[in-house]
């Protein structure tokens, strides 16, 4: 799979997390994985011992170059839609997953200036409005 945007992801960093009501921070090694098709995010929360760990892998569809992402977690069993899909829009890409309990988006977002990625997590209520989750912003680690 070829996307340069995703290169732009590729390699060590530290993910500073910001919810509404706490802060956390996580480390993260990005690569390319099977044969070049997916990008794996390898998350892990810095406490000791951890809380937290994902594995996030991306790919971009040959059919129609949208993208598919699956977001496996510590939670395990909690959403019953771990799958979501994707576009990308200049310097990002929004990712979208739908349930019966309402929508979910992340949107990660590369600062060409900065180099740094921001990954923001929304989610609507029972009323339909949204509400922000977590914004994590990635600092690469040299």
């Amino acid at each position: 799979m070829n996307s340069s945007l995703l290169n732009e992801l590729v390699g060590e960093w530290r993910i500073f997390r910001q919810f509404p009501n706490r802060t956390a921070e996580n480390t993260a090694t990005i690569d390319w994985v099977l044969d070049h098709h997916w990008l794996r995010i390898a998350m892990k929360d810095v406490a000791v011992p951890s809380r937290y760990e994902a594995h996030v892998y991306i790919t971009r569809m040959v059919s129609d170059g949208t993208y598919s992402i699956h977001w496996l977690d510590t939670f395990g069993g909690t959403l019953p839609e771990s799958l979501g899909t994707g576009i990308e829009a200049d310097d990002s890409i929004v990712f979208s997953w739908r349930d019966e309990d309402g929508e979910l988006r992340n949107t990660f977002a590369f600062d060409r200036n900065s180099g740094t990625w921001t990954s923001t997590i929304e989610q609507t209520g029972p009323d339909g409005s949204w509400s922000l989750f977590c914004t994590d912003t990635y600092h690469r680690v040299p």
